[in-house]
């Protein structure tokens, strides 16, 4: 009859991983744990038979998969295989904290721990994870919603007869994120006026339809080109990193052409029979033919040039000194 009662006992305290049930519970100890996907190095806890650890989720981001929990079992409970479990909770209330050890949360999963010195557990945060169980780890088919809070793993014994140095045994509780392979990428496009006119944003020759939301890209360089009737081409090159977002702010400047004139300080500059002030100024031109005539004293030189839309013009007036040997 005492035999009956404990296989009972044990069948009603490992429920299937799907299902959610509310419970109050108390541990020892709880050590918060903050997920940042800017370190992929573990956060460790060091936790007794009946702590807990708090995982703080970041907010939302496209590039956190999941969460991984690593544990390392001491050897003195290897041999007392279904006398602990693992859980993991959602919804704790209130949020953990070192200073409270009463809560109340959903249980996700309870499970007996392994009979083996570690094992790896991983909770998916996005539907389409690709995470799979394997001979060294086991991917819950829960998938945490970041937005509903922190998750709760904590250790518990669930029968009698645990070795007399329990209390002072740790296990080893390493906590990453599991992080998507792609890096982001947000453009700022800088308009020269306050109605902007449409251009045409490509990244690696493919389209991009909202070209100032966030693009999830491989990591590597990548080709950005910005082309418009209304504005000069633009081009450029940037490198993504991956779960990392690359910010560029491309300026737009408009078609008009520009000219640059280059003289020496005594030159005077005629442009189209009209005397330019200011001459080294760079000055908007009209497309078109233009004749450009620099002056020095008696000494004139004129060029014609054709001025198209989208392009700058540099002319400068070189004087130099021939030599050549008479023989």
């Amino acid at each position: 009859m005492k035999q009956f009662r404990v296989v009972l006992t044990v069948m009603l305290l490992f429920p299937a991983i799907a299902s959610v049930s509310a419970e109050s519970f108390r541990v020892r100890s709880m050590t918060p744990i903050t997920i940042d996907i800017q370190k992929s190095e573990p956060q460790v806890a060091e936790i007794g038979y009946n702590d807990a650890v708090g995982i703080i989720m970041p907010k939302a981001s496209p590039f956190l998969k999941g969460v991984e929990i690593e544990i390392k079992i001491p050897q003195d409970i290897i041999a007392y295989r279904n006398s602990m479990a693992y859980g993991v909770y959602r919804l704790p209330q209130p949020t953990p904290s070192e200073r409270t050890i009463d809560y109340q949360a959903e249980q996700v999963t309870l499970q007996p721990l392994p009979s083996r010195l570690s094992f790896v557990l991983q909770i998916p945060v996005q539907k389409n994870h690709n995470l799979k169980t394997g001979p060294y780890s086991t991917v819950l088919s829960y998938v945490h919603d970041t937005a509903r809070g922190p998750l709760v793993f904590r250790l518990l014994p669930i029968m009698k007869g645990l070795p007399e140095n329990i209390e002072g045994l740790q296990f080893t509780v390493k906590v990453k994120p599991i992080l998507t392979d792609e890096g982001g990428f947000r453009l700022k496009i800088d308009y020269p006026e306050t109605n902007p006119k449409p251009v045409s944003v490509r990244i690696d020759e493919a389209l991009v339809t909202n070209p100032e939301s966030m693009q999830i890209l491989a990591p590597g360089t990548h080709h950005l080109s910005i082309v418009s009737d209304d504005y000069r081409n633009e081009v450029r090159v940037f490198t993504v990193e991956g779960a990392r977002v690359t910010d560029l702010t491309v300026p737009l400047q408009g078609t008009v052409p520009r000219l640059f004139l280059v003289a020496p300080e005594n030159a005077s500059v005629v442009i189209d029979g009209q005397p330019a002030e200011n001459a080294r100024d760079p000055r908007s031109i009209e497309p078109g033919d233009h004749t450009i005539l620099f002056k020095i004293g008696d000494y004139e030189i004129a060029k014609q040039i054709t001025v198209e839309k989208g392009h700058d013009y540099t002319i400068s007036m070189l004087i130099d000194i021939n030599v050549t040997e008479s023989q």
